[in-house]
């Protein structure tokens, strides 16, 4: 399983709302949003947070399906 380095990474492996991200951390919606913009640097410990979230989504399918953003395709 790939380290997550930088929340675009976070993003690419786990696709969801900002306001989904700020739940599962105990975070605001708004800290989200900056860090996202580069308003704010996301930390260490938070890569560390972002990482243990990681590893919970991937091995709690049931709690990732909840949050991830699926996409439909149009036909």
């Amino acid at each position: 399983m790939a380290e997550i380095t930088s929340l675009n990474d976070f993003f690419i492996e786990h696709p969801m709302y900002h306001r989904s991200l700020a739940e599962l951390m105990g975070v605001s919606t708004s800290i989200v949003d900056k860090w996202s913009n580069g308003d704010r640097r996301v930390s260490q410990r938070t890569l560390k947070e972002l990482n243990r979230l990681h590893i919970f989504l991937n091995t709690n399918p049931q709690i990732r399906d909840k949050y991830v953003k699926v996409a439909q395709c149009a036909v």
